[in-house]
């Protein structure tokens, strides 16, 4: 979008957008740092000319301007959220939003890889494991982690919960498989 002449009504038009749609509308080029200039130069006139129509169109631009600043930088976080989940093209960005969004697509890649990795770790991955190896056919049991063994012949050599090769071991079922180096 070409570079347009702020006025009250295009903020309000813009402000009107970003409230109906669930997506970033376009913004004229420029738009944050236009606004501020026009924010100005309407601080100025107001020290001048004590208006009090002039001064509540000010605070409705202020308004406008910042409803418009938060609902951009809601959908900018939701879709920085999608986008680390599943990489998905964002439109209508101005450049500091593009700056804002890839730190927080940053963010919360390296958050979901960080914990969501480690709480997703495989439960048999945490449990203690031993190798056996059965001295005698021991018949399909149900091991501590819930998984069906065996069943198992004399010589086999198994990889079981510890829980499970203890007992096996206690009973004269199993031994403690080691590999000599």
């Amino acid at each position: 979008m070409a570079e347009e002449t702020i006025t009250f009504e295009l903020i309000r038009k813009i402000q009107r957008e970003e409230e109906r749609s669930p997506k970033l509308s376009r913004l004229p080029e420029n738009f944050y740092q236009n606004v501020k200039n026009y924010i100005q130069q309407k601080r100025k006139i107001l020290e001048k000319i004590e208006d009090r129509k002039a001064s509540i169109e000010l605070k409705n631009i202020e308004r406008l301007v910042e409803d418009i600043f938060n609902r951009r930088e809601r959908k900018i976080v939701t879709q920085a959220i999608n986008s680390a989940r599943v990489s998905l093209a964002v439109e209508n960005l101005t450049e500091e939003e593009k700056e804002f969004f890839d730190k927080v697509v940053r963010i919360v890649k390296e958050r979901r890889e960080k914990i969501l990795k480690e709480l997703l770790e495989k439960e048999e991955e945490k449990e203690s494991v031993s190798m056996v190896v059965f001295k005698e056919a021991v018949p399909e049991f149900l091991g501590a982690d819930l998984k069906t063994y065996g069943p198992f012949e004399k010589g086999d050599i198994a990889k079981l919960p510890e829980e499970n090769a203890k007992i096996l071991i206690e009973k004269g079922l199993a031994e403690e498989f080691k590999v000599n180096k």
